[in-house]
Order: C-alpha cells, then structure tokens, then sequence
C-alpha cells in the first residue's frame, strides 16, 4: 500500500532545505556543490520538467528584479542578485517541479502556503544571511511580498498539469 510518506520526493526535499541553508549561510562558497547537485537533479527529469523548472527560474528572477528596482528588496546596498541568489531560484525551480508544486494543486491553498511560506523564507534568509537581504521599505515590503508569493504559489499549482504526467 503506498501512503503519502511512501510518495513524497524525500531527495528533493532534503536537497532543496540543504541548498537553501548552504547558500544562504555561506553564498559563495556554497554554489559549486549547489550547482553539481542541481545538474545531476535536472538529468533526472523529464524534458517538460526541465522547461518547467526553466521558466520557473526566469519568473522568479524576473519579479526579483522588479522586486530590486522597486525598492521592496535590497542585497547589501546594491540593486544587484548576487549570483548566488540567481542559483537559490534555481534550486526553488527545481523543488518546485519536483515537489512543492503538487501541493499546490488548490488555488485557496497555493496561496496561503506562498504567502506564508515564501515571505517567511526571504525573512529567515534575511536574518541568516548576516543582513545581505533587506526590506527597506518595511511594511510596504511585507505586503507586496506575501502578495506576490501568493500568485507565484497558485501559478505553480496551476502549471503543474502542464509537465507533470497525469496520475
């Protein structure tokens, strides 16, 4: 009998919370066995997966972007994402395709999740990263975070039918 614990992708899982610790605690440092792992990650999936996991990282980098040049984030000072941070969406991507977005199947649900889960990780990342990630704009940063987490949450849901086989 298979069970819902029996189901779940454990490795990408387990890889994604990794990654994300490894890149926010150490950035640099951290991209070489970060990316290898998300190489051998991609072989692993379809070629609908892999262009999913694609346009996920172009979206999430994108609405980063207009995140900086809004003023709602700031990394150290600079308008710039940092490299390592480019490779963090990478891995989301990636989480996102191989997990996360087959949570996120019910629009009322993918947008609470993402609006909790998606802020939480830009402020836990912003305390853990010794302050490379700030919110100058404050409240106004929180806002527009848990909104915009919300919609990319429900997207993730929604297009998941388009690379991920029917069960």
């Amino acid at each position: 009998m298979t069970t819902a614990l029996s189901t779940f992708h454990w490795r990408a899982f387990i890889g994604f919370q990794l990654s994300w610790f490894a890149l926010i605690g150490w950035q640099y440092i951290a991209m070489l066995p970060v990316v290898g792992y998300f190489i051998y990650a991609m072989f692993k999936l379809t070629s609908k997966a892999r262009i999913a996991v694609g346009g996920i990282l172009l979206l999430g980098v994108s609405v980063d972007v207009i995140l900086l040049l809004t003023g709602v984030l700031q990394f150290g000072g600079s308008m710039l994402m940092p490299s390592w941070f480019v490779l963090l969406w990478a891995m989301f991507a990636l989480a996102s395709v191989e997990f996360m977005a087959s949570v996120l199947t019910r629009p009322w649900v993918a947008a609470v999740l993402g609006g909790i889960g998606g802020p939480m990780s830009y402020w836990g990342g912003a305390k853990l990263s010794g302050g490379l990630l700030q919110f100058p704009l404050a409240e106004y940063s929180a806002i527009v975070l848990v909104v915009v987490w919300a919609a990319i949450a429900i997207a993730l849901g929604q297009s998941r039918r388009f690379y991920a086989p029917a069960l």
